[in-house]
């Protein structure tokens, strides 16, 4: 199935709960409920789940977040290098994001394909903040692939933390470009305090707490070697396994130790039995 074909039968579905006329030169919609019946929800899930994929997907683009209006960059263009690029005008949010609003059930379903498959842009540090928290800590936790820069340091701390409740973050891009003095002291640009370790500047600590990332970008532009060399061996590490314990196991233990125990009775009521 493409891309096509899956937007193809969402709108077949959606066409026969909404009817369009027009009334004094103005489009009127109108929407047929039916409560009882949704047959979107009767195809298999796992057919289902490739649909949201398809549909929820901006692909080949990167939603900017805080600009004005629906503003996206085709996705092979540097994310350093927008500035320099036209923007380009997605469909409006609301004709791929309709899905999300069928019932409870699908939002769901959907929601986490849609933080999973696109990458989020924010210019700074505030705005990334203000979405982060705006979107609440369970779709955040669906995040994947995004792209920051690293300005406006007052936000970075708050912000840096909401990012690390994602546990999936796959790709992070990061425009920052930070230097040493000859006094041992760091600066980061677009900054003029100087920080005696990089653990001081906001935020860096919470990012350290980000593991199994596997694609780390910097503006190659930008000075940033001793910013990724703080960060770098620490994030891309594997996720730790969490190991379970507490009273399952002992009880799993214990029960193991008395079926055990019984076993070594049967057997024994067994053998003296025979003689």
């Amino acid at each position: 199935m493409t891309a096509g074909a899956a937007h193809a039968f969402v709108q077949s579905c959606y066409d026969k709960y909404v009817s369009t006329s027009t009334r004094r030169g103005t489009k009127m919609t109108s929407i047929r409920i039916n409560l009882k019946r949704c047959p979107f929800l009767e195809i298999p899930v796992e057919i289902r789940l490739k649909i949201y994929r398809l549909v929820l997907k901006v692909a080949g683009f990167r939603l900017v977040v805080g600009q004005h209006g629906s503003i996206a960059y085709e996705e092979n263009i540097p994310v350093w290098e927008c500035h320099t690029q036209m923007p380009l005008t997605m469909p409006a949010l609301s004709e791929f994001l309709t899905l999300l609003s069928v019932n409870k059930q699908v939002y769901g379903e959907s929601m986490p394909e849609f933080y999973h498959e696109n990458h989020f842009g924010f210019s700074n540090m505030v705005i990334m903040k203000e979405f982060l928290t705006h979107i609440g800590a369970e779709r955040r936790r669906h995040m994947r692939n995004v792209s920051v820069g690293y300005y406006k340091l007052s936000a970075a701390a708050a912000g840096a933390r909401l990012l690390t409740e994602s546990d999936t973050i796959q790709k992070l891009t990061l425009i920052v470009s930070g230097t040493q003095n000859p006094a041992g002291h760091y600066t980061l640009d677009g900054s003029r305090r100087h920080f005696k370790t990089l653990g001081q500047v906001p935020g860096f600590t919470a990012l350290k707490r980000l593991r199994g990332v596997q694609q780390l970008t910097f503006n190659p532009k930008l000075e940033h070697t001793v910013i990724e060399a703080f960060l770098r061996p620490v994030i891309t590490q594997p996720k730790p396994i969490k190991k379970i314990k507490g009273k399952g196991r002992k009880t799993s233990k214990k029960h193991y130790l008395i079926k055990k125990e019984n076993r070594c009775y049967q057997e024994r009521a067994n053998s003296l039995s025979k003689h």
